[in-house]
């Protein structure tokens, strides 16, 4: 699977919450139509400079010549001012021209955000843009932060923890106790936004596609002494392969199963050693490496092979599971489209959930060691065979 593909923003408002953009190909092709750019951060800024500039010209010209002469002037001033700045305002780098424009607007909104009229909400304009580009930076540092592994990665993360719980301590002795439940309150909603969406990218990078056209099947919770050999046996007479996400317990009890996944021509991946479900999302630091070092160790006993990818139990991560998992040279992998066949006990409603929106470049979550496994196997396998493309890429 590749990279995330950046959204090649400018600034870090549209860097950090513009989205990811079209993925882009041949380079030099689609930047030379400006495809490559960020849609929405060229439209906003195409209509946005050129009104400021008229209204940067208006403040000017209206005190002068009145105003219908003055702003009847701001045009020709407008057009002025965005031949001429793009000259003053130059840079080695499209980010640092864009800091450069935006340090300039701040500078005249801070002289004009007590004007009144259209200046007056030209300036405020500005001076919220300003503290959004800042927000963005921020946010954007935090998620450099998030990829810091090993040690440093660790320690990072728990000086976050206990720097935030101090902090809402501390509000509590000043302004009452009222205000420690709702800083914890917050601390909590974020911490369980970041680690129970699986494919929440806040505290690591986590990787939701195979990057292209084609579709990548994974199967979590084996290897399963009834499920595996028929799984393999259905993935044969199809032509397809996949990505075992197995639980190391299981390995270590199966295998001979977990060689034949590889002898068959399939992956294995990391599910940790014993699949704590219902914990994983709240251990600490030991306690993650743990359960994904030992799940690491003993399918390399059993196999020889050395898994490259990590899913976290129910595709809940921890606060710790990136810096553990970049150490051991692991990527965390999610999925995209999934089916709940780990609950739902009616295959039918499983692959309509799934089949219903599957689409090109999609990473499946299917199980074994369900009463189930092998009919949503087999649905989805049918539905494949109608024309997308299997991928088995960075495998």
């Amino acid at each position: 699977m590749a990279e995330a593909t950046d959204n090649r923003a400018v600034s870090a408002l549209f860097r950090a919450f513009g989205g990811s953009g079209p993925r882009v190909v041949a380079d030099v092709v689609i930047n030379a139509e400006a495809r490559g750019t960020h849609r929405a951060e060229r439209l906003f800024f195409t209509l946005w400079i050129p009104l400021a500039a008229a209204v940067v010209a208006a403040s000017m010209m209206v005190p002068l010549f009145g105003p219908l002469v003055g702003w009847l002037l701001a045009i020709p001033g407008a057009l002025v001012l965005c031949h001429v700045l793009p000259f003053v305002l130059v840079a080695k780098s499209p980010a640092w021209h864009w800091r450069l424009w935006l340090a300039a607007g701040l500078l005249w909104a801070w002289f004009h955000r007590d004007a009144g009229g259209i200046s007056g909400v030209f300036s405020w304009i500005w001076l919220a843009m300003g503290a959004a580009n800042i927000a963005g930076f921020v946010w954007l540092g935090w998620l450099r932060t998030m990829r810091w592994n090993e040690t440093g990665g660790v320690v990072w993360r728990g000086m976050i923890l206990l720097v935030t719980h101090l902090a809402a301590i501390g509000i509590g002795f000043h302004y009452g106790w009222p205000w420690v439940l709702a800083g914890g309150a917050l601390i909590a909603a974020f911490y369980c936004l970041a680690v129970l969406r699986p494919a929440g990218q806040w505290l690591g990078p986590v990787k939701t596609d195979t990057g292209d056209n084609s579709i990548l099947l994974t199967i979590d919770d084996g290897p399963d002494p009834r499920d595996t050999p028929m799984l393999l046996d259905l993935l044969d007479r199809y032509g397809r392969k996949a990505v075992f996400f197995m639980i190391g317990e299981k390995v270590a009890a199966y295998p001979e199963l977990a060689r034949e996944v590889l002898r068959r021509g399939h992956l294995i991946g990391n599910h940790t050693m014993t699949h704590p479900q219902a914990s994983f999302w709240c251990s600490g630091p030991w306690r993650t490496r743990r359960e994904i070092s030992e799940c690491q160790r003993t399918i390399f006993e059993a196999t020889g092979f050395e898994p490259k990818w990590f899913r976290a139990p129910v595709g809940h991560r921890n606060w710790f599971t990136h810096p553990v998992c970049g150490d051991l040279g692991l990527e965390v992998v999610a999925w995209s489209c999934r089916g709940y066949d780990a609950v739902e006990k009616e295959a039918g409603k499983v692959l309509e959930r799934m089949l219903g929106k599957l689409c090109p470049g999609d990473i499946i979550l299917m199980h074994e060691a369900t009463p189930i496994a092998g009919e949503v196997a087999k649905g989805v396998l049918e539905k494949l065979e109608g024309g997308f493309h299997q991928s088995m890429r960075g495998m």
